[in-house]
């Protein structure tokens, strides 16, 4: 074993992830309060070489991992009776991340039908890149506000949760279609209006499928 490769590696793990922690709050900070500025951001960035891109913020999947998928896992790990934690926490990442991406792949669909010009892999990258620094902060909030539903008994804070991924939905539109807000944010909701029409119908059917069984 090359022991001095091993410390080498090791060296870099630990420096990346102090950067990434010094990079999070100010990247989450800043697409939480400047989503449009974020999205001139990745433009700018998107200029450059690869190697070269996103050294003052964190990249956008990076921040939409740390701050959105990571924790959203350890509240389902939290919550779960399982005695090895890291076990439990390595198999529900997989299926966290899995269901959240079903939220920009709508998005993008919509966005790509919308723009009714040829899907390549270039222009289907910075737009993935674009949602992700959008539901970073906003996946995040709707998570919060669900919570804060759920332990207040406070029932509002779930349906004001609603519009979250939206409001900053619109953006990406925005930055995509080049529309105004308006317009882009009335774009936004159709995905949304959809997902939840699907997900009321999936529930509809599981109860009857339960109240047949019974």
């Amino acid at each position: 074993m090359d022991f001095a490769k091993l410390f080498k590696s090791v060296e870099d793990a630990i420096y990346e992830v102090m950067v990434w922690l010094l990079l999070l709050p100010k990247t989450f900070i800043r697409t939480i309060t400047h989503p449009m500025v974020s999205m001139e951001y990745i433009n700018t960035e998107w200029e450059k070489k690869p190697d070269d891109r996103f050294d003052e913020y964190l990249s956008p999947v990076l921040l939409w991992l740390l701050s959105a998928v990571i924790p959203i896992t350890i509240i389902f790990v939290g919550t779960s009776e399982a005695s090895d934690v890291m076990k439990e926490f390595s198999n529900r990442i997989y299926q966290v991340t899995f269901y959240m991406m079903i939220i920009p792949f709508v998005y993008i669909a919509w966005v790509e039908w919308l723009n009714k010009e040829p899907v390549k892999r270039s222009t289907l990258k910075i737009s993935f890149y674009r949602h992700c620094y959008a539901l970073a902060p906003a996946q995040i909030l709707t998570v919060l506000a669900g919570l804060l539903s759920f332990v207040t008994g406070f029932f509002p804070f779930a349906f004001a949760a609603i519009p979250i991924i939206p409001i900053y939905e619109a953006f990406v539109f925005k930055a995509e279609l080049g529309v105004g807000y308006p317009k882009a944010f009335l774009y936004a909701c159709v995905p949304q209006i959809v997902v939840i029409l699907v997900f009321l119908v999936a529930l509809a059917a599981l109860g009857n499928s339960l109240g047949t069984v019974s």
